[in-house]
């Protein structure tokens, strides 16, 4: 009888922090992973952090996710906003778009971890961003 193979994804949220991106300390941990969810401009991150955090996992062959947060860079994303969940999903599908966009400027393309949890959920706001998602050709 073979054994099934079992395999580990080491993933870590990456691109919140830009004195962690140029003093070296965030590409000091992409040798020990497998992918990367980046910040993609909810709670942290910009154009700027992404392009650079991006061109670090693609040098260490990382799979690129993202990573959205509520729109408030104050509280670094971490408290509830009051949100429909109609606004959740726009802010969401505007920040995965904004993450897409700089991959394609580096040639690199967002992995469907996302799009797999959104299936997932039980919520109509969350089906409005598995739609989002699933037209997104930017997506694999």
């Amino acid at each position: 009888m073979k054994r099934a193979q079992l395999t580990i994804d080491l993933n870590c949220d990456m691109g919140e922090l830009p004195e962690a991106i140029a003093d070296g300390t965030q590409e000091s941990l992409m040798p020990s992973l497998t992918s990367v969810n980046i910040a993609c401009g909810g709670h942290a991150g910009d154009e700027q952090t992404m392009k650079t955090t991006i061109e670090q996992a693609l040098r260490w062959k990382l799979a690129i996710g993202a990573h959205p947060g509520y729109p408030d860079r104050a509280n670094f994303g971490r408290v509830e906003l009051a949100m429909s969940a109609n606004e959740v999903a726009a802010t969401v599908f505007e920040q995965v778009g904004a993450l897409a966009e700089v991959a394609a400027g580096c040639g690199a393309r967002l992995t469907r971890a996302l799009l797999l949890r959104l299936k997932r959920s039980p919520t109509g706001g969350m089906n409005r961003m598995e739609l989002c998602a699933r037209g997104s050709s930017r997506m694999r």
